[in-house]
């Protein structure tokens, strides 16, 4: 056992508020979510390559960031350059002041990102190309993927940033 830093509560005391979903703006994405994003959740966009999860996600991420309720949206791609996501925005229309973009592969620098950011917002395209020095094998091995997924969801759950992994299903 350890130290408990935040005791249980009766349920009757939680702030239900704290777990109202946000409009995403992409109404059938709000649907299979429930009714939108709720701070803090995690949420896996899983599928095959080339089926249009980044495009869905930089669409949600511009909406997101433009919707003016202040919100903050930090987009990590490790998957393309900066530049190639950057183009991506230009064509579909998503460009926002509040939109950041990093293009990063190692955990560190991803968490150190969402600590410059403060972000409201956090995708990372792709789960499978960050890793963690703290952990054996190479982006994406099933060690890695569980390490950079459990850090993601931690810091997540602990500022309450609702978060969208992509996943990328290949076999």
């Amino acid at each position: 056992a350890t130290r408990v830093e935040r005791p249980a509560v009766p349920i009757g005391q939680v702030d239900a508020r704290r777990a109202e979903a946000v409009s995403t703006g992409v109404s059938e994405f709000d649907r299979v979510l429930g009714g939108g994003l709720v701070p803090g959740a995690v949420v896996l966009v899983a599928g095959e390559p080339g089926i249009g999860k980044s495009t869905l996600l930089l669409d949600v991420a511009a909406r997101a960031a433009r919707s003016g309720d202040g919100r903050t949206v930090l987009y990590v791609t490790g998957e393309e350059s900066a530049a190639q996501v950057r183009m991506r925005a230009e064509r579909i229309e998503a460009m926002a002041a509040s939109l950041f973009l990093a293009a990063e592969t190692d955990l560190a620098t991803v968490l150190g990102q969402i600590d410059a950011v403060q972000p409201d917002l956090v995708i990372v395209d792709s789960v499978q190309t960050i890793s963690s020095g703290d952990v054996e094998g190479s982006a994406g091995n099933v060690t890695q993927v569980r390490e950079v997924a459990a850090s993601l969801i931690q810091v997540a759950k602990s500022r309450g940033i609702a978060t969208l992994l992509v996943g990328h299903v290949t076999k």
